[in-house]
Order: structure tokens, then sequence, then C-alpha cells
């Protein structure tokens, strides 16, 4: 019985999963008599916990409830009050949450025992669909740094675009789906000056017939990006990092500008991403071309990554996707049909903490 309430707990989670950084997507759900009476999400910072979203939906007066959560509830101030205040003041008489927040300060002020205290009975019910929704949250409490996820589209030889980099539309609908509901969930969307230039791509994510805006980051050493670029007219807001020995002329609105030391033209990408984490972003999207792909690789900067193999042949002066072998570090690698195309799923191997 735990386990369909805790689903439905994860379905409301889902609704705010890249756009609650720099707090974790939530879902809540109240349960009375067997019967959910109310469910919620937290709906981004300044927002109501899905705790607190839940419970105030009800008449305080409402006796033996069960309480819902993904994620353990809040015992601390914020933006917002702690969430054990507000499940104090209904009657709550168990609350049943599926993953232990890493965060030091929740964890320090236990909030099992505080319920407990007042008599409220605390369920831990992990479930394995709950560790991974919060995978890229535990990565980033732990080391501070986002969850990088990248895609690539390629033919059979390795190409991902034409001759002098000339746009193709590779991969089929199915994996156009695939990339926009990543770019959905995401944080932030990373991209390169040169990819922006070449394609203007739009960078929003499109389900369904709604559109999301999504916080782009683009690489830009040389400032080389103009406002007449589509992605503007789309994107909640941009980071630009550029090199820190050019001098900015003028800002693009909605722009906040980085400088990144550089070494023999290049940016260093590690501290990019360490800049990412330190905005509060859980998961970094990364859709890009060969060189940069390739050297977020070479890096060892990158999580996981999705390669959209399709049934095509460019030749040998098309664009290549790969500038040196990704294939270094250790992975884990699976697969899944797409129609005509096939998606390669890697996994870089890393230290990952698992919650008991």
């Amino acid at each position: 019985m735990h386990k369909q309430y805790m689903i439905v707990a994860l379905q409301q989670a889902w609704l705010g999963r890249g756009l609650c950084a720099p707090n974790p997507s939530v879902g809540a759900v109240v349960v009375q008599n067997d019967k959910i009476i109310s469910m919620a999400w937290h709906q981004g910072p300044g927002n109501a916990h899905a705790e607190r979203a839940a419970l105030q939906k009800l008449a305080p007066d409402l006796k033996e409830l069960t309480l819902y959560v993904t994620l353990e509830p809040c015992n601390h101030w914020g933006r917002t009050p702690p969430c054990v205040s507000i499940i104090l003041e209904y009657d709550v008489k168990r609350v049943v949450y599926a993953y232990r927040d890493p965060n030091p300060v929740v964890a320090g002020n236990d909030t099992p025992k505080l319920l407990a205290e007042q008599g409220i009975e605390v369920i831990y019910y992990p479930l394995p669909e709950i560790v991974d929704f919060y995978q890229s949250y535990l990565h980033w409490t732990l080391s501070h740094k986002p969850w990088v996820t990248a895609k690539i589209a390629q033919t059979l030889d390795g190409k991902i675009a034409d001759v002098d980099g000339e746009r193709l539309a590779l991969s089929n609908d199915k994996c156009a789906l695939i990339t926009h509901e990543h770019r959905w969930r995401t944080d932030v969307i990373l991209t390169s000056a040169k990819t922006v230039v070449n394609d203007n791509p739009l960078f929003n994510a499109r389900i369904n017939g709604k559109i999301q805006s999504k916080v782009i980051a683009i690489i830009d050493a040389r400032l080389s990006i103009n406002a007449e670029s589509q992605l503007f007219t789309q994107a909640r807001h941009c980071h630009i990092y550029y090199d820190n020995n050019v001098i900015i002329d003028k800002k693009l609105p909605k722009c906040s500008y980085h400088p990144v030391k550089s070494s023999n033209g290049r940016l260093d990408l590690s501290a990019i991403i360490d800049h990412l984490g330190s905005l509060g972003f859980h998961d970094v999207w990364v859709e890009t071309g060969g060189e940069l792909f390739s050297a977020l690789h070479a890096q060892g900067l990158i999580n996981k990554t999705y390669l959209y193999i399709v049934p095509k042949i460019l030749g040998e002066k098309a664009t290549n996707a790969y500038h040196n072998d990704i294939f270094e570090h250790p992975y884990k690698l699976s697969w899944e049909g797409q129609a005509d195309n096939m998606v390669a799923c890697i996994e870089w191997q890393e230290d990952r903490c698992l919650q008991d």
C-alpha cells in the first residue's frame, strides 16, 4: 500500500524537475482512510514546499492523516518555514518518506526524531525509482558539482554534421522527444558559441504542445554571439562564460557574464562546471558540437552520455563527432532501440554513495 501512494508522490515530484534548483524537487500526497485527499509538488524557490502545499489545501480539523513525501521533510528555515512545523499543525498521524535528505543541516536536526517526539509515526520507505530520482541532488550535495548529462546524434561513420559544419537533421522524432524530455527536466542547458552560431537553436523544451523556456549556459571565449541568435528570445536567462582577457563591449539582456581563466585559448571547463554547481544547478544537460563534447569527456566532466546512432553515412569530409577517445574512462553501457535509431546510454563510473 505504501508503494502505490509513494509512486503518486514521485509523479508529483517529476512535475517540478528542472524548476526547483537550488532546492530539490519534491512530491507529497496526503491520505485519509486509504484515499488520496490532497497532493502537491514544490514549484520552485520561494514557493511552499510540497508538504506544506499539500496540507494547506485541507481543512485543519481533518483527522487521521498520513503524509507520503518523496524526500525527508525539512526541519530548518530557508526562504520558507520548515515542513516539520506544518506537519505538527495538522492531525498527521504518520509520515512516510522515501529518501533521506543528504543536506547536513536536515540530517543534523533529525526530522524522524523531531516528529517521533511529538507522537507521529515515521516510516522510511525507500524505492529504487526515488533513489534514481535524487541521484543528481545527492551528487550535488556531496560534491558541490552538478550531475552532467551529454547527448550527441551521430551517423554510423561517426559524423554529426555535413561539410564545414553545416547542420543536418539526423535523429528521428523518438530521439527528439528524449531530448526535449531531458531539456524539460534539467536545470540548465550547456552549449558552445559555435553551436549557437552554426545551428541557431531555440534550446527550449517542447512536449505535447507545451513550451518550457530554460536557463542556458554558453561557453563563448571570444564573446562572438550576438543578440540576433533566436535562443535569446526563448531563454529564461543566459550565463555566458568568456576568456577573462577579453573586454566586454556590450552586455546582452537577460545575460550574466562570468570570466574564466584560459590556457592555450581554451577555457577551464572544470571551473565552468564547478561554477554551475555553485549557482545551485543540480542537473546540466549538454547539447553541443564534437569539440566541446569531446573535451568534456576527456576531462571526466560528464556523468552520463546518450549517443543517438543514425543509419546514415556522411563520408570522410563530414564533421566528426569525436576529437579524442571518449571511452578512456570506465563505463557501463546499455542500448535501446528508437524506431530506426539506436540509443546508447553510457554511465561513467564514479564513486556513488547510495543510501541504505
